[in-house]
């Protein structure tokens, strides 16, 4: 039942973000756990990134990790934004994350910190 509902999403989704050349954007929203410094967060952000490269549709994913320069994101609040090219890429991506090298790289991940959801955007660059 939860693969045919992600199924769905992801489908509902790519028709939604259907706009050439779109960036799709997810934003999770974070926080530090006890002990652990932003260090800890881009290392482990690093290799979740590697292995979500290594996935069918994860080749040309960009990850930034943001803290705070003038926001209120709460105690040791910060943002993990992962980039995709397109909502292809994205649906794809989400579509293989089961069991996946990401999904395992999750679990050392969140040993760093905890996320309490996300936000997906269509970016498109204005030039």
């Amino acid at each position: 039942m939860k693969t045919i509902k992600r199924t769905i999403s992801v489908l509902i989704l790519l028709g939604l973000c259907a706009s050439a050349n779109a960036d799709v954007v997810q934003v999770w929203k974070c926080t530090l756990n006890d002990g652990k410094t932003s260090d800890d967060v881009i290392k482990a952000s690093s290799a979740w990134l590697t292995a979500a490269k290594s996935m069918k549709g994860g080749g040309e994913l960009k990850v930034y990790v943001e803290f705070p320069l003038a926001a209120s994101p709460g105690p040791d609040g910060f943002n993990f934004v992962m980039i995709a090219p397109d909502a292809e890429s994205w649906g794809v991506l989400q579509g293989g994350y089961e069991s996946s090298a990401a999904a395992k790289a999750d679990e050392a991940w969140y040993e760093t910190a905890q996320c309490s959801g996300s936000s997906l955007w269509n970016s498109t660059k204005v030039n």
